[in-house]
């Protein structure tokens, strides 16, 4: 669980924290001292208008990778001063599990294919249902650090700016980090429900895609073919003359028809639903002896975890 964290800054690339210095400089009206501020150079000494400036800038493209990086999960973080309360609010949005099964046909958040691997909507082409987590984290003032006075008239020090996101880094990885590891399912060997949905799913849809028919294989004696349920047929087997498949090979297939695949998916789907509802040991966040083996019958995909076997 330790290595899981909601924001981070990124101290492992060389530049970044150059790059934010740029970054305040560009941004520096963020800082102006409003009327009825503590002030020097034109700079608020305000630590809550002081800390809103470095995390909106922060936040904004400063190259690659970016000074603040955050988890996959992580859709959006805000920070705002809200009128009725003191301190700041902090505005957190997860992607989340869908809490309902979803049709045929439709599809979840995906993972953008790279190194942070972040959580995306599909195509617009595709129905989609998208379930987000809002965390509203309050925020007190006398966490965050005093700004110095500001060695250049109207910039903003880095040091101090740096503070201010160490302070609002540090507090929120405390509220949201383990909503993180809930959804993650760490603690207890890793997200493994979620990783096997979307093996099954895979699966499935694959299974849809290619009609979702039976498939039937012709012995040799009758043309040895394999046939679809459906206009489409295959009156040799295999992908040329000098490569065919050798007759089991062909019953296999058969066997393992889309008809037959949709309805084992739909069966295991079934499981993990049940088993999120109604098994102890799952509702509480550690996939069962029973789902970890079902879930090793994938074991051979990318991703499998060792640690998942029972």
């Amino acid at each position: 669980m330790a290595g899981t964290r909601a924001f981070w800054i990124d101290a492992a690339h060389e530049g970044t924290q150059e790059r934010y210095g740029e970054q305040l400089r560009k941004w520096r009206h963020a800082f102006e001292a409003t009327e009825g501020e503590p002030a020097a150079e034109g700079i608020t000494l305000d630590p809550l208008h002081f800390a809103l400036g470095a995390w909106e800038v922060a936040g904004r493209p400063v190259g690659d990778p970016p000074y603040v990086r955050r988890h996959p999960r992580v859709l959006d973080a805000t920070c705002h001063r809200p009128e009725e309360a003191p301190g700041l609010m902090a505005v957190v949005e997860l992607a989340a599990p869908t809490p309902v099964r979803l049709p045929d046909g439709w599809a979840g958040w995906q993972r953008q294919d790279g190194g942070d691997r972040t959580y995306t909507a599909p195509p617009y082409e595709r129905p989609t249902a998208l379930a987000t987590l809002e965390l509203r984290v309050p925020l007190p003032a006398d966490l965050l650090p005093h700004p110095t006075k500001a060695r250049a008239s109207g910039l903003p020090n880095l040091d101090d700016a740096q503070a201010s996101i160490e302070a609002l880094v540090s507090e929120l990885n405390a509220v949201v980090t383990p909503f993180l590891w809930k959804l993650e399912g760490e603690g207890d060997g890793g997200p493994l429900p979620e990783w096997l949905r979307t093996q099954i799913e895979a699966d499935k849809a694959t299974a849809e895609t290619a009609g979702g028919r039976d498939w039937r294989y012709v012995p040799a004696s009758e043309g040895n073919r394999l046939e679809f349920d459906g206009p489409r047929g295959v009156s040799a087997i295999g992908f040329h003359a000098d490569d065919l498949l050798q007759p089991v090979e062909a019953i296999h297939i058969a066997l393992h028809d889309p008809a037959d695949a949709v309805a084992r998916c739909e069966a295991e789907l079934a499981l993990l639903a049940l088993h999120a509802r109604d098994c102890d040991e799952c509702a509480g966040g550690s996939p069962c002896a029973t789902l970890r083996r079902l879930a090793s019958g994938y074991r051979l995909r990318p991703g499998w975890r060792d640690e998942w076997a029972v």
